[in-house]
């Protein structure tokens, strides 16, 4: 059945999207993994705690763009679907 042609680019986008979502997933998992490692014992001395210090104020920054991913995401699916109708209207003849 297909795509209808009003949705194509929504589709598009969402699919990629989704993409983006895992590897976001990854990402954050793969966070954890290192925060789970990182121990009292594991290293110690200022170089330690100047990287620890480092590593956090990253994965805070990492945090809020990961966080901002859902409202980016409906724009941009918003922004695909008034494209795709401004297309649609142009090759039916609608107008722009």
């Amino acid at each position: 059945m297909g795509i209808p042609d009003e949705d194509k680019l929504g589709s598009l986008c969402r699919q990629d999207m989704n993409k983006i979502e895992s590897s976001v997933s990854n990402i954050r998992s793969a966070i954890t993994a290192v925060n789970n490692l990182i121990g009292c014992e594991t290293w110690v001395g200022p170089a330690a705690d100047k990287w620890g210090t480092d590593f956090q104020g990253r994965m805070g920054a990492l945090s809020k763009l990961f966080d901002s991913y859902p409202a980016e995401e409906n724009r941009l699916v918003t922004k695909a679907q008034e494209k795709q109708a401004s297309m649609d209207r142009k090759r039916t003849g609608g107008g722009a």
